[in-house]
């Protein structure tokens, strides 16, 4: 095999599926195979390329890795039953290893932590937890991306830890350093508020949420979420065509407004699905996800159809923007609970939404 062969392995999806068997398994691969140093590309867009299983040219979706075509890089995808082909195509863009910082202060939940650290040891990227004193001592300049996951509420109990000066450092670090990747509660933190009086926000992007910091009026259920903009890389292998949607668990996330233009909208809510209303019950196996299964069956706050029309219907659920060159990019349901039934949690579609943001925020890469 020459240097010029490339081993060629995508990630498109079908259906609710992917076409990898284990899609973590191969991306965990991918992140192991990036840290020996070896030359890894990403496609960014739909590529037609000539392999040797399609010499007549066959088209790639967005998310494909291209890595270099060696005998031993071919004995891992055999031995882990990963599908490829072999490429001489030199494109895509280059990856880099990331350093995560996930943020475990007081304002977080333990039921929020958890299922992230789970994707991210599922994926093999590297983190490490940072607590308040570690974000208010400036720890985090030594990471790429701070992630901010979910909490017990809209993100104001998040100033209870880190105060004024882990609130500037957050923003210091954002402008000057790294990236800020913020789920559920954590993409509450980075909204502007409605009034000039609130000391809970970050303010981060120009975009806010009409009922300020009041999770309370809409709860927990599944939702359908439309991707509007399928050409990011944010939604690289979650995309097929112009119109995609992609089913998540709810848990009383923001209902995003976009501001202006410095905002681009990456998805909006577009159906309810179910909830543990009694009427709205899910009528399929919810499998081995007990996160679906709580927010179903425990949780006191149920979001309702009615309550969705009202608050949800069409307001922005993923939305991107830079600051200085940096990326903001939040997520109001939460991906890292994985998906409501279908297949295994482990094979959850949203978890490569996660890990789609950490590889296009390591293509933004600083130096630090």
């Amino acid at each position: 095999m020459t240097d010029k062969k490339q081993i060629i392995i995508p990630m498109d999806r079908l259906g609710v599926k992917n076409i990898q068997n284990n899609p973590m398994l191969t991306i965990k691969t991918i992140n192991n195979i990036l840290d020996n140093n070896v030359e890894i590309r990403w496609l960014t867009r739909e590529n037609k390329l000539i392999t040797e299983n399609y010499p007549e040219g066959h088209f790639f979706q967005s998310g494909a890795f291209l890595v270099e075509g060696n005998s031993d890089t071919i004995d891992q995808m055999k031995e882990k039953n990963i599908y490829y082909d072999i490429t001489e195509s030199q494109i895509g863009e280059n990856l880099k290893p990331i350093n995560i910082a996930l943020y475990n202060g007081k304002g977080t939940a333990e039921f929020c932590i958890e299922p992230i650290v789970e994707v991210l040891n599922l994926s093999s990227f590297k983190y490490r937890l940072l607590s308040d004193k570690d974000i208010r001592d400036g720890l985090i300049d030594e990471f790429d991306v701070l992630l901010v996951p979910g909490g017990p509420d809209a993100g104001e109990s998040y100033y209870l830890g880190l105060g004024d000066k882990g609130y500037t450092n957050i923003k210091n670090y954002v402008y000057n350093k790294g990236h800020y990747f913020g789920l559920c509660a954590g993409a509450y933190l980075a909204l502007k508020p409605q009034s000039d009086k609130s000391k809970y926000w970050l303010e981060l992007v120009d975009a806010t949420d009409d009922c300020e910091l009041d999770y309370w009026r809409t709860g927990t259920g599944f939702v359908r979420v439309k991707i509007l903009d399928s050409d990011t890389p944010i939604t690289s292998g979650l995309v097929a065509g112009q119109i995609n949607t992609i089913d998540m668990i709810y848990w009383e996330g923001p209902a995003m407004k976009v501001l202006s233009d410095k905002v681009k909208i990456i998805a909006k809510y577009s159906d309810f699905i179910a909830s543990g209303s009694l009427n709205e019950y899910p009528k399929w196996d919810l499998l081995d996800n007990f996160l679906a299964i709580k927010s179903i069956k425990e949780w006191y706050n149920i979001l309702t159809r009615d309550r969705f029309e009202k608050y949800l219907d069409d307001k922005v659920a993923i939305l991107e923007a830079s600051v200085n060159n940096n990326k903001v990019v939040l997520i109001s349901p939460h991906a890292e609970f994985g998906n409501i039934g279908i297949s295994p949690r482990k094979k959850s579609q949203a978890f490569q939404l996660i890990t789609n943001v950490f590889f296009y925020l390591s293509l933004n890469k600083k130096t630090i």
